[in-house]
């Protein structure tokens, strides 16, 4: 190789790359697209809200981005220099619901830029509405909280509560008598901006206390004005004593985890298989059914029978339709 040689082929290797390196450039400019012409096209569900009732938005236009600024607290499009926020919309779907009453103003924005560095923004702003009224008054839970247990009352139609509650419960292996008396009652509410009366007056849950072995008239106050009625009956979970099979005494049982769950036990029965006489004596307004059958005191039952349903069932004086149901069980002692 002569010193010509030497020296072109390093020369011609760098004009190469250069040329390469324009070829390229040149392929990213040529393929460049410019940003189409964004179009804020979509559709709304509805633009008259509940509190809490959600607003779906689906996005129809033309667009590579669209942001949405909800119009309420910290996401107003006016204030967005102050911190406010849009929301990404996310495969063409946005849903929201308001926690507030009032008219808001929704801005959409869509976006496009060209496909090379994403030059070029263009936008298309569209606005709309929203009015969000509280009518709400609809109660979603009643609960109480006696520890070491959380008593959830049970909705029997759209305007009866019932809250069933032990004589005793079990913590650390030990039986503590549950007062009913002077105990606080918990909500889980629509909107929180419901007001709610009870027995007339008004609810807090820190000043407020109640007997929850009987009857409450709830109210139930929207901000609109909007009311509603519920009422809430307190219920003891009954229990059966004094109860014998043949002339063996059974001993009662509770469960720590099942509050409704009764289990009589004994140490012993006659060798001779087959029912025995059952005595015992109920709670008031109490009866004892095996399979959905009434079986009074003094019954022939076959306690070592698999399959059977035991159950106490305790009747409200003041509305057939509020129970309170012990499941009863019979078992050998450990």
């Amino acid at each position: 190789m002569n010193i010509i040689q030497r020296v072109m082929k390093p020369a011609m290797a760098a004009l190469t790359i250069c040329l390469m390196a324009v070829a390229f450039l040149g392929s990213c400019t040529s393929d460049n697209e410019e940003a189409r012409t964004p179009q804020a096209i979509f559709n709304v569900s509805k633009t008259d809200l509940n509190v809490n009732e959600s607003m779906e938005l689906t996005f129809t236009g033309v667009a590579d981005q669209v942001v949405v600024f909800t119009g309420d607290n910290m996401h107003e499009y006016a204030k967005r220099a102050e911190s406010n926020t849009g929301f990404v919309l996310n495969k063409g779907v946005f849903t929201y619901a308001y926690t507030t009453p009032g008219t808001y103003t929704v801005t959409v924005i869509a976006s496009t830029y060209d496909t090379y560095l994403g030059d070029n923004q263009q936008i298309d702003i569209k606005e709309f509405e929203v009015t969000v009224s509280d009518n709400a008054t609809k109660i979603e839970s009643i609960y109480a909280n006696i520890a070491p247990n959380v008593y959830i009352a049970e909705a029997i139609n759209d305007h009866d509560w019932v809250l069933a509650l032990p004589t005793k419960q079990v913590n650390n292996n030990k039986e503590i008598n549950l007062r009913p008396t002077n105990q606080r009652l918990a909500f889980t509410l629509e909107s929180d901006n419901i007001v709610l009366y009870i027995d007339g007056a008004e609810y807090n849950y820190n000043k407020s206390k109640f007997d929850l072995s009987k009857k409450h008239e709830i109210r139930a106050v929207a901000p609109s004005g909007a009311e509603r009625e519920y009422t809430l009956y307190g219920i003891i979970y009954p229990e059966l004593s004094n109860v014998k099979a043949g002339d063996a005494a059974l001993t009662l049982v509770r469960n720590a985890y099942y509050q409704d769950m009764l289990t009589y036990t004994y140490s012993a029965l006659p060798e001779t298989a087959g029912p025995l006489t059952l005595t015992y004596t109920a709670d008031a307004d109490a009866v004892f059914y095996a399979d959905g059958v009434e079986q009074p005191s003094g019954s022939a039952i076959d306690l070592t029978r698999q399959g059977v349903e035991y159950t106490l069932v305790r009747t409200s004086t003041e509305n057939p339709a509020v129970k309170a149901t012990t499941r009863i069980y019979f078992a050998p002692a450990e």
